[in-house]
């Protein structure tokens, strides 16, 4: 399955769109966020407060091939790195498709509208290719942090849980859209895991005609996959004694007494806290070694 693809914020990362574990064993750190700068005459780019070197980094979306040239702040990506050097990036969208409507404070792609607040978008137009970043919130919504032009893919992609899913007509809901995904690739696991409920990457084509998502490629998210990866999010949900956050609005992670906080401490921790998370795969649980607030 593919690593989970986390929404974040500003200089920073849900959902989802997913990377493959990495056979680069140079790359030592994984960091999942946001690109802050690009700085093209140096050949770097800059994610939470570290400048990486691009120069022998690999770039993709999904598979796919991505020129370092295309890479500006906003972007989602999924960073492997070690000693100032990154060596995959891996472009994490939430969303991307063709804009079907946009004005100043909404945008349509894929057939679903997204509501936002201080994002530019006085040069996309009716027509364009774009990618969305951001994440889902307790009510739960869309917050888009990031709303960027592209030219190098036509395959759209979108990220969510799935409702009125149907093995029969093999169709279900991503929430307003309609996805069919009769011939879809599926591994083995990711179709026994499908169900109501589960957050999913898919690719594939939105017509605009028919109001359907023709889905070539599901992938049902694990959010284990993010073990032993730094993640940067908002506090989307938090019990009572806090020792269980969600960020983002999908990724359950277990804070314990060996929780480490830095810049605060855990009484501070609440609904909205913007924090950057080490995470690690206990006994099948994703828990936090370490919490710091941003």
């Amino acid at each position: 399955m593919k690593k989970v693809a986390v929404l974040l914020l500003g200089s920073m990362v849900l959902t989802g769109c997913g990377s493959d574990e990495s056979s680069d064993s140079r790359a030592s750190r994984s960091y999942i966020g946001a690109i802050e700068s690009v700085d093209q005459s140096n050949d770097s780019m800059t994610v939470n407060s570290m400048p990486l070197s691009l120069a022998n980094a690999h770039i993709e979306l999904n598979g796919h091939y991505v020129d370092k040239n295309n890479l500006v702040a906003g972007m989602q990506v999924d960073v492997e790195f070690d000693d100032g050097v990154a060596y995959e990036v891996e472009l994490e969208p939430e969303i991307v498709g063709v804009v079907e409507e946009v004005q100043a404070g909404s945008i349509k792609v894929n057939g679903q509208l997204f509501t936002f607040s201080n994002l530019d978008v006085s040069n996309i137009v009716v027509g364009d290719w774009v990618m969305l970043s951001g994440y889902m919130d307790s009510a739960p919504k869309w917050v888009l942090t990031a709303i960027n032009e592209i030219d190098f893919t036509t395959q759209a992609l979108h990220e969510g849980k799935i409702s009125a899913l149907n093995l029969n007509t093999k169709t279900f809901k991503i929430g307003d859209v309609d996805v069919e995904y009769s011939g879809a690739f599926l591994e083995h696991d990711d179709e026994a895991e499908l169900s109501d409920g589960v957050w999913v990457e898919i690719e594939g084509s939105y017509n605009t005609v028919s109001k359907i998502f023709d889905a070539t490629d599901v992938d049902v998210e694990d959010d284990l996959d993010l073990a032993n990866a730094e993640v940067e999010g908002y506090v989307t949900a938090l019990n009572n004694d806090k020792t269980l956050m969600t960020l983002n609005g999908r990724i359950d992670v277990v804070i314990t007494e060996n929780t480490r906080f830095e810049d605060g401490i855990k009484d501070e921790l609440k609904v909205d806290s913007r924090v950057d998370v080490d995470l690690i795969n206990n006994a099948g649980q994703l828990q936090a070694s370490e919490i710091e607030f941003d």
